[in-house]
């Protein structure tokens, strides 16, 4: 598998539908909410990293809440919708893989529902990356798609056009997050309502 061809597919996938996706998803806050109060609740600090921000959904949460947020993403399409959507906050077109930050930089990292579009030939060291900006006690929630492997998924309301995910089991994701020495504070499987998928969402504590 070429991994930057399959990122490349799925940001181009994203940067066509970036309107569409906010339509769909900016004030479906439900999904999210129990989980983004955990998060601001176990935060030892303000600054945040939104790792994979879509259109900004997340990070006008966060910063309602009064934390200071970064948003990420490779899609430049997601990162104009979301400087037009949260003035509150800061967006950079970057890649979660290769982060350009300082080490110890960051209270929390926000992962939801974009660490799955990662390879996982490249999932350690996209994770390694966290760690290091991560602050020591720094606080990292990821959401991932129970199951297994690794694929290119079409979708009917991107016109079929594709998109890369790798599905993790349970112990897969909580062996993988303790190899790049995290601590589990809390992991949630939940089947998503009226629909097939299931999540998996994952606390854990840089060590």
């Amino acid at each position: 598998m070429n991994t930057d061809d399959v990122v490349t597919k799925t940001i181009k996938t994203y940067e066509e539908f970036a309107e569409e996706y906010r339509k769909r998803h900016f004030d479906d806050l439900e999904k999210i909410e129990n989980f983004a109060d955990f998060f601001v609740r176990n935060l030892k600090g303000k600054r945040v990293l939104d790792a994979g921000c879509g259109p900004g959904r997340d990070a006008r949460y966060f910063t309602d809440k009064g934390l200071e947020v970064i948003g990420i993403d490779l899609a430049s399409n997601f990162i104009k919708v979301a400087s037009q959507n949260v003035p509150n906050a800061r967006f950079v077109q970057m890649d979660i893989r290769a982060l350009n930050f300082p080490e110890n930089f960051f209270d929390g990292i926000w992962a939801s529902a974009s660490f799955l579009h990662i390879p996982k030939e490249d999932a350690k060291r996209t994770l390694w990356g966290f760690r290091k900006v991560l602050k020591p006690s720094g606080l990292l929630y990821l959401s991932v798609m129970e199951g297994s492997g690794e694929k290119m998924v079409e979708k009917k309301a991107y016109k079929g056009k594709a998109r890369f995910f790798a599905f993790y089991t349970k112990d897969e994701i909580k062996k993988l997050l303790e190899a790049c020495d995290f601590r589990i504070l809390k992991l949630i499987v939940e089947k998503e309502k009226n629909k097939k998928h299931t999540w998996i969402n994952v606390f854990a504590v840089k060590e």
